[in-house]
């Protein structure tokens, strides 16, 4: 239902030729002017409502009409009784403006009319059904509800580098990566929607349906309007700092395209916005410290880059750093040092972080290193920077590294665990709580759409 939403105008300044109510009409032959004129939405429809003159003949009956301002055939005139003192319309067009009218109705001849123009609020976006998809172990796409209640479904063979656009179409690339092949949502049969190109494994979308890839030969990013043309040419990587750059490169549901080359404190950033202007900046790290080893990059709908680094040293401990649209500074958010799985969506990043950590190094020790490993924080961060957090349950971290789930846009979390004592593939709710186990098999690459 919509909210409720109330316009009240002054009767003077709704009065056709400037007229003061004090002076038009003084006749008291006709009824004056109804007043307190108010319209109030209510679910697909409106009210109109109203008082009696202050003035002139007594009121017979009411004649109240609405109009919409952009449509001639919209519109409806009622004809109520004396007592009346309001009138509902239903199934009014959502974001459009209408005309509501009152005029009291005498023996020998009508009032002034009141008119208010009024615009309905605009429809609620529709409920999204997403799915989750991933890869199986024998290399096929499969399908899960992202309520976890139903059985995976097979969508494609051989999907190596799939991916999947809102409408829950899945685009894969061809075995011999020279074409894009469609697998639609409804089950149709597959069809090739892209011939010529140089695939890497790795396909991405936007939330639109745009597709990208990188391009084997040039290296630079590549982009399949879902509007249709030709092939173009997104975004290009940095030029190599050194032998000990890394390159990672991301697509934000907004259609944002960033390309990220590691320095040894911070990176080159070049980014693409959805309408083509492509930016370069370059990014630095707090204090200027180092940062380790590039292993992960995913971007939000918000344009914010988030950036894993492999700390230098025996520890392997892999932490996440926010970069934010525009900036030139690399954030580092964690609360807590931990063995932990990242995951986002167009407006939160997402982190299942274990009760307690042991830096590689010691779990080499003569005596070991014993720690709790279950997961038991779910961190949220968004744009802003606002942290969120949640305690959890049911699962338990296997190893150290830069994990890389899926998130819907409820802010639900999917992580594959491949190994300890709860393997499989888990569903963790945006408030925490008891983890859900969707599997006990392994999959990869975890996608939301």
């Amino acid at each position: 239902m919509y909210r409720a939403l109330v316009t009240v105008v002054a009767a003077a300044a709704l009065v056709f030729g400037g007229a003061a109510p004090a002076t038009a009409h003084a006749s008291s032959s006709v009824p004056g002017a109804p007043t307190s004129v108010r319209v109030t939405a209510d679910s697909d429809g409106a009210i109109l409502t109203w008082r009696s003159p202050k003035r002139g003949a007594k009121v017979a009956g009411w004649k109240v009409s609405m109009a919409a301002v952009a449509n001639r055939h919209d519109r409806q005139v009622d004809r109520l009784h004396a007592r009346a003192r309001s009138d509902r319309f239903d199934e009014l067009t959502p974001a459009a403006t209408y005309r509501f009218s009152v005029r009291a109705v005498g023996k020998r001849g009508t009032g002034r009319t009141i008119t208010l123009r009024y615009t309905t609020p605009p429809a609620p976006a529709p409920e999204t059904t997403q799915s989750l998809f991933a890869l199986d172990g024998s290399g096929d796409v499969v399908r899960f509800s992202t309520a976890g209640t139903d059985e995976a479904t097979t969508v494609a063979t051989d999907g190596d580098g799939f991916t999947a656009n809102g409408d829950g179409d899945v685009f894969t690339p061809s075995v011999d990566r020279t074409a894009i092949v469609l697998h639609p949502a409804d089950g149709g049969a597959a069809e090739t929607i892209a011939t010529g190109l140089h695939l890497t494994a790795d396909l991405r979308s936007d939330a639109e349906g745009n597709l990208y890839w990188l391009d084997s030969v040039s290296g630079a990013v590549q982009k399949l309007s879902v509007r249709g043309g030709a092939v173009a040419t997104v975004v290009t990587f940095a030029p190599s700092e050194s032998s000990a750059t890394r390159t990672l490169w991301a697509v934000g549901r907004d259609g944002t395209v960033s390309t990220y080359s590691s320095t040894n404190r911070g990176g080159s950033v070049y980014t693409a916005s959805p309408a083509g202007t492509v930016t370069k900046r370059t990014v630095i790290a707090p204090n200027g410290s180092g940062l380790g080893y590039l292993n992960g990059l995913l971007a939000d709908g918000r344009g914010t880059l988030y950036v894993s680094y492999q700390a230098f040293g025996g520890s392997g401990y892999s932490g996440w750093y926010a970069i934010a649209a525009k900036s030139t500074t690399i954030t580092l958010f964690e609360p807590r040092t931990a063995y932990q799985y990242a995951a986002v969506n167009s407006t939160h990043f997402s982190q299942l972080q274990s009760a307690e950590w042991c830096p590689a190094a010691s779990e080499g020790s003569p005596a070991g290193c014993h720690v709790d490993q279950t997961l038991t924080h779910l961190v949220t961060r968004d744009a802003a920077g606002t942290l969120t957090e949640h305690t959890m349950s049911g699962a338990t971290a296997n190893g150290r590294g830069a994990f890389v789930g899926a998130a819907d846009e409820a802010g639900d979390v999917f992580v594959v665990i491949d190994g300890g004592p709860t393997p499989g593939l888990w569903r963790v709710g945006a408030d925490g709580g008891a983890a859900e186990q969707l599997s006990s098999a392994q999959y990869s690459r975890l996608l939301v759409s």
